[in-house]
């Protein structure tokens, strides 16, 4: 059975005692993000893309950090895109359906933080390229593997390997610089040495 990603989930996994992080840990991840991508471009972020967003949780912080930096979300979920749409620039979409959506150039900062491991094999190998191929800064990628300790929703989780990951996202043309943080090819052949992972 399919799980609804309704208001009732987002309060559960988000907001209520269940949720395995807070908004301190949020708050962190997005500066991190932040930090990284402007570190490898040198210069502010001018563009986030979040895959999965939710209900756009990234965005009211990336603004706070960036106010003129330009943030779209990608969310499956009819009800965060009703409800967020407009306020957080949410489109309806999946990572396998990003190749329908019309890029003008990648962006600075790439997110698709808590999805992976919620989607089958085929779903990722379906849009992780296009995916790399958006991730003209960094990407920040949150993956939980088969190997890290069980926080969270676990419904429909999918048990696999970091080393999966790892060779899917390698194929895919990305190379990590650690802490969920990955950058494209081109981008990394330019890093100095001890920038790299």
């Amino acid at each position: 059975m399919s799980k609804s990603y309704d208001r009732k989930y987002f309060d559960r996994w988000y907001r209520g005692p269940d949720a395995p992080r807070g908004e301190a840990e949020l708050r962190r991840s997005v500066r991190l993000a932040v930090a990284a991508a402007e570190s490898i471009l040198n210069r502010p972020v001018r563009s986030v893309l979040d895959v999965g967003a939710g209900e756009g949780r990234w965005q009211p912080i990336v603004h706070e950090l960036r106010p003129q930096a330009a943030y779209l979300g990608i969310e499956p979920s009819a009800y965060a895109v009703e409800r967020f749409g407009h306020a957080r620039n949410l489109r309806e979409g999946t990572l396998e359906e990003l190749h329908l959506h019309a890029f003008d150039d990648p962006f600075d900062l790439v997110v698709c933080a808590d999805v992976l491991h919620y989607l089958s094999r085929a779903q990722v190998l379906a849009g992780i390229e296009t995916l790399a191929d958006l991730v003209g800064g960094v990407a920040f990628l949150e993956v939980f593997t088969l190997e890290d300790p069980a926080l969270g929703d676990r419904g429909g989780f999918q048990r696999r390997p970091a080393s999966w990951y790892r060779t899917v996202f390698h194929e895919a043309g990305l190379r990590p610089l650690g802490l969920q943080l990955w950058v494209h090819q081109d981008v990394f052949e330019d890093l100095d040495e001890m920038e790299r992972f």
